[in-house]
């Protein structure tokens, strides 16, 4: 093989810690540090499960957590889960809120197309009331009309008898003084006639 091309394959301790459990083999994996096992120093690498750890082999499950990494997820996220904690309690609220500005606009709204409504109503009664009076003072114009048209063309009977007294009463005392006296004296002018006759005569 080539020089400085391949990596550095050796021996090299793994660590499983939650079981105290260390096993050697052959592994080209980078180690951060060493261990001595039997006078000989080993390249050593923590690992969180193996076989004497993991589920399958053993039957049972264990939570492993040597290296801390839920509480490193948790302080890493805490900050955005407690922005999108306030985030969705924001919402909520503007939810609430929106549902009552929604309520109150509808209230508004009801209102409006009630006075609408209302005017609406006034106002057709308005007009229904001026067509009733013009069509009342219409009528009341044709029947004066009509009336005036009859008491011109056609008199009743009682005036015309009470016209006719009137007349009668007023020319009766006139024709009697006149004639009275002219009667009078053709009456004795023709009752002295005849004894004028006679006198010649005896």
């Amino acid at each position: 093989m080539k020089k400085d091309i391949h990596p550095d394959y050796r021996e090299v301790v793994f660590t499983d810690a939650s079981v105290d459990f260390r096993f050697i083999t052959r592994s080209t994996a980078t180690a951060k540090d060493t261990i001595e096992i039997d006078g000989k120093t080993y390249p050593h690498i923590p690992v969180d499960i193996s076989s004497q750890s993991h589920p399958f082999f053993t039957g049972k499950m264990k939570f492993v957590d040597t290296a801390g990494r839920v509480e490193k997820f948790q302080n890493k996220f805490s900050k955005t889960m407690k922005k999108q904690k306030k985030e969705k309690e924001a919402a909520v609220e503007q939810a609430k809120l929106d549902a009552i500005e929604a309520a109150a606009q509808r209230e508004v709204e009801k209102v409006a197309r009630a006075e609408a409504k209302a005017k609406a109503d006034e106002k057709r009664a308005k007009d229904k009331a001026a067509v009733e009076r013009k069509k009342q003072k219409e009528i009341d114009k044709i029947a004066a009309a009509k009336a005036a048209l009859d008491a011109k063309n056609n008199v009743t009977p009682e005036a015309v008898e009470t016209e006719t007294s009137a007349e009668t009463s007023a020319d009766a005392p006139e024709v009697n003084a006149e004639q009275a006296p002219e009667a009078t004296t053709e009456d004795a002018s023709t009752e002295a006639t005849p004894e004028a006759a006679e006198s010649p005569e005896a």
